[in-house]
């Protein structure tokens, strides 16, 4: 790309209709490249051989519009503050889930595993209790003191 990148921009800019048209389509024929380098047979030099990747993308961009998948989330027709798909935060409550997991790693290991089995990963208490080989009612116990503990755990934080 460091190489290359310049002149592979200029001849997508021909296909494209914006600055991020171009760069999807040499993304695009990198790709390819990447896909089919096994195919490449250096009877013209690797240069050459990307311009046409990029040229081959160009033309299936600007002429194959109706098979490409269309970006509902950039088509304009919504306020990135309206939809919700727009506004995850990734970072957002990382905070909280750092506290958590700071907690859970100061329980007994066995209360935290009743916990995370059942309220996260979606586990029944039977199930927990055949893997764990105890009683349905000790996961439960477990349970309930790992959700106690947690609870005073994340007040203190």
């Amino acid at each position: 790309m460091a190489r290359h990148g310049a002149r592979l921009l200029r001849v997508a800019r021909r296909y494209g209709r914006n600055e991020h048209d171009a760069h999807d389509i040499v993304q695009e024929a990198l790709l390819r490249a990447s896909q089919n380098l096994h195919t490449f047979r250096r009877e013209s030099a690797l240069g050459t051989w990307l311009y046409r990747l990029v040229a081959n993308s160009g033309y299936d961009f600007a002429h194959h519009r109706h098979l490409r998948e269309v970006a509902a989330l950039d088509d304009g027709r919504t306020a990135p503050d309206a939809d919700i798909r727009l506004a995850y935060e990734p970072l957002s409550g990382i905070d909280t889930r750092l506290a958590l997991q700071s907690a859970l790693s100061h329980l007994h290991p066995d209360q935290a595993a009743a916990l995370v089995l059942i309220d996260a990963a979606g586990y029944s208490v039977a199930h927990v209790a055949e893997w764990a080989g105890v009683q349905p009612g000790t996961v439960k116990s477990r349970r309930a003191r790992a959700k106690a503990a947690l609870r005073e755990l994340m007040r203190n934080e």
